[in-house]
């Protein structure tokens, strides 16, 4: 093989060894941190904590070596025999050092010593890796480690890493180089974590799901406490997707973990049990609440079928795991998650009695909190499409009530509401007059709600907000489109429309007769009911702004958002045709750029479309 530095690469390198950006990865670092911990590289403190702003001794790095080489189930940190003269056999790490010097990744001093409580530098720790992807001293010329680095940045391992040269490693920092070395290439071209025998994804980098699912344990059902399961010590604990402690695992929660973490979910669906496929003596999936859910467990497959006591046409409760599939099924009078949300449809379900005999049953369709859509028998002919409903369940019925309003104000900022603290697992509805949609807090962030905005709101024992229902606040339940033509005719008694617009790229034409939309061409908030345009309603205008980021516009010291969903055409010669953000803004100055935004970034708005003309 060539040899990486000549000469005439001196210069880059002197350049190169500046601190590298944190270089945006392609998943979070939260992701990382979980491949890190799967492999067994990198591990937290008897707490789970993985104390990333610490720095990295010499023994430490040996050990991380080892464990992410193919001896990583092959060496402890016991040795027989005391590597160095200051590293005695009962010394820790003195198996992974032993291992790490005899492979070559690493090297003691002249003296005789490996000083194992003496920091790691950028160089020492990118070299280690380079040993491990099957690089030699042969493949380098030049003076130590300007050719290291060379390579070291050329694989990518920089990326993420903040070290420059000479400067310590903070644990952080070895988290990313060894987070880039399992998707690294080998000298002899294979990706690392492959010849380490993880599994790839179709992009070529370490399969973090697979990873995971290998190395997991579960479902379990918490039916006490999660100690009674498993112990919490040195490993890092996700509860519903966040961050969390063993504290916060509750009864009924499922569990998944291995030696690193433990995934908790609460999710439970509760409703009257309807079916079981392919029979109620061997089901595989089961229909509560209109919704057809998978079986996971054996356990749960015994609960709900003909032996296992859940009936159909009981009101069951199922424990739903990471996958959306039932993990456990109990009576709704045992335990049943809290339902709030708003009916958005009536009609008529077949059910069936304690003795099989199938009858007919006046139902509700709720949009929940959580944004799912369930069924329940309903037979208060008060309750009506519209309404904000609660859900109890017992043992034989759904009990439907109205929801009570709630009063809550107060700027949205981080995870607060005003003084309220906001749950991290909060479920938040935005309802109009014709339908719902979720929203997720970070939607919210910066916006002041005012008390005719919020409609329900709940709170748990910490006083956190889990659940809020708003009135119709962020405007994303509506489509939004440019009205390319309009004609509004009135003849007499007569009076009719012929539109043509656009939603996302997409034409479509519309012929109203016996009314008129009164609508007139441009970017417009358009009122769809049952796939027909109903109203429109014109949005404001920013023309030519100031500057453009990836999040929005600035002009006169001002702000807007934009939605996610927004889009971005370019007019030109009389037709419009889409165009990507990110082409707009590395070439903003080219254009004059308007912007069209329903509200305020306060008022819940956003930019919900950008016409861009060449300038």
């Amino acid at each position: 093989m060539k040899k990486i530095l000549s000469l005439l690469l001196t210069a880059t390198v002197l350049l190169g060894c500046l601190p590298s950006a944190f270089a945006a990865s392609a998943v979070s670092e939260s992701v990382v941190e979980q491949i890190i911990r799967s492999t067994g590289i990198m591990v937290g403190d008897t707490s789970g904590n993985m104390n990333l702003d610490k720095t990295v001794t010499r023994a430490e790095y040996a050990k991380m070596l080892v464990a992410a080489s193919g001896y990583k189930d092959k060496v402890t940190g016991t040795s027989n025999v005391s590597p160095f003269k200051d590293v005695p056999y009962t010394h820790w790490a003195a198996g992974y050092i032993k291992t790490a010097v005899q492979q070559g990744w690493l090297t003691g001093y002249l003296d005789g010593s490996y000083k194992p409580n003496q920091t790691v530098t950028l160089e020492e720790a990118a070299t280690g890796c380079l040993k491990l992807l099957g690089y030699t001293t042969e493949d380098f010329s030049g003076s130590y480690p300007y050719a290291q680095l060379v390579l070291y940045q050329s694989l990518g391992l920089n990326t993420g890493v903040t070290a420059s040269q000479g400067t310590t490693m903070t644990r952080r920092n070895m988290m990313y180089l060894f987070y880039n070395l399992l998707n690294a290439d080998t000298k002899d071209g294979q990706v690392y974590a492959q010849a380490l025998g993880y599994t790839l994804n179709s992009n070529g980098e370490i399969d973090y799901l697979g990873m995971v699912s290998d190395t997991m344990e579960g479902p379990f059902v918490i039916e006490s406490s999660l100690s009674e399961l498993v112990s919490s010590e040195n490993k890092t604990v996700y509860r519903n997707g966040y961050a969390s402690t063993a504290d916060m695992v509750r009864k009924y929660d499922v569990i998944y973990y291995n030696d690193s973490t433990i995934w908790a979910y609460a999710n439970a669906v509760s409703g009257t049990y309807q079916s079981a496929s392919p029979s109620t003596s061997s089901p595989t999936s089961v229909t509560v609440a209109g919704n057809t859910y998978e079986i996971e467990t054996s356990e749960a497959a015994y609960a709900l079928s003909a032996l296992g006591g859940q009936n159909i046409g009981d009101v069951v409760t199922l424990l739903l795991g990471r996958d959306g599939k039932v993990a456990y099924a109990l009576p709704a009078e045992d335990y049943a998650a809290s339902v709030a949300g708003v009916v958005t449809a009536v009609g008529t379900g077949t059910y069936y009695n304690a003795v099989g005999n199938a009858y007919t049953a006046r139902t509700i369709t709720v949009t929940a909190t959580d944004g799912g859509s369930y069924v329940y028998p309903c037979s208060k002919t008060t309750i009506e499409e519209g309404d904000f409903v609660a859900i109890g369940f017992g043992s034989s019925e759904t009990d439907v009530s109205i929801l009570q309003s709630a009063s809550l104000t107060g700027t949205v900022s981080g995870r607060t509401i005003g003084s309220r603290t906001m749950a991290d697992d909060i479920r938040i509805l935005d309802v109009n007059d014709t339908a719902a949609v979720r929203v997720y807090d970070s939607r919210l962030d910066g916006a002041v709600l005012e008390s005719g905005d919020v409609r329900y709101c709940a709170v748990n024992d910490a006083g956190e907000i889990t659940d809020l229902i708003l009135r119709d606040f962020t405007g994303d339940l509506y489509e939004y489109g440019i009205i390319t033509s309009a004609k509004n005719e009135s003849n007499g008694m007569s009076t009719s429309g012929e539109y043509t617009y656009l939603v996302n790229g997409e034409e479509k034409t519309l012929t109203t007769s016996g009314s008129s939309l009164g609508a007139s061409a441009g970017p417009a908030r358009l009122t769809m009911e049952n796939g027909q345009l109903q109203s429109v309603r014109a949005l404001n205008q920013i023309k030519n702004p100031d500057g453009i980021t990836q999040l929005g516009v600035t002009k006169d010291g001002e702000s807007w958002l934009f939605w996610d969903d927004c889009a971005v055409y370019l007019y030109e010669n009389a037709n419009y045709s889409l165009l990507s953000l990110t082409e707009l803004r590395n070439n903003f100055d080219v254009y004059n750029v308007t912007c069209y935004y329903d509200r305020d970034t306060d008022d819940g708005g956003r930019i919900r479309i950008v016409i861009a003309r060449p300038a």
